[in-house]
């Protein structure tokens, strides 16, 4: 028997803690989210593992259903338009193909507290049905809702900076990006820094812990 063998005999026979808390972290490309989460995670003495969009549907994809061509469309495209203002808007639209790899993202998330652990995650909710599905996995696990905030013009400063995204993906999602949220805490990063973001988060869960 290996010590991986003998580690898990033991966890068997303990009553494991299967209340792993979930933070979802929610705002549009750019807005701040994924440095606030490195920060939270840094701040903690706890384990908190952190994932999200980025790890659990760009990061297994292969490359090529990210290339935007009419053939890889049951994945994800970018549609190009403009908005009232002539400002240019980049929609990221999720063929059946891609919508399943979003539920088996929010199963994940699921399956990591479930099995006891924290989970903080970085988090867009593109469309309204995602969230309907998401709460609907996450039912019975401790549950904390955060809001990212910032104005478009910060968030588009930013979003050209770092040129991960395409123009106007942001604005794509600006004013939809908190539907059907009810938040337990609101972020606005162009007040806080993501280390006074992530002191919030501590400050809350160490509230609801007394």
């Amino acid at each position: 028997m290996g010590l991986l063998d003998i580690s898990w005999g033991c966890m068997k026979n303990k009553k494991l803690n299967l209340s792993g808390t979930v933070i979802i972290v929610n705002g549009t490309s750019a807005s701040g989210k994924s440095s606030i989460v490195k920060a939270f995670q840094d701040k903690n003495q706890e384990l908190w593992l952190g994932t999200g969009i980025d790890h659990l549907y760009v990061g297994v994809m292969p490359p090529k259903f990210l290339d935007d061509k009419q053939e890889h469309y049951s994945v994800m495209h970018v549609d190009t338009s403009k908005d009232k203002d002539g400002s240019k808007v980049a929609t990221a639209i999720f063929g059946p193909d891609g919508l399943k790899v979003i539920k088996g993202m929010h199963r994940a998330i699921a399956a990591y507290a479930n099995a006891g652990n924290n989970v903080i995650v970085d988090y867009i909710q593109y469309d309204s049905s995602w969230l309907i599905d998401l709460k609907e996995v996450l039912k019975g696990l401790n549950i904390i809702w955060v809001g990212v905030t910032a104005s478009l013009e910060s968030i588009e400063h930013r979003e050209e900076k770092r040129g991960t995204s395409p123009e106007g993906h942001a604005r794509s999602h600006y004013h939809t990006i908190h539907q059907g949220i009810d938040y337990d805490l609101m972020l606005d990063t162009d007040r806080l820094t993501p280390e006074q973001a992530a002191e919030e988060i501590i400050k809350l869960i160490k509230k609801n812990n007394k």
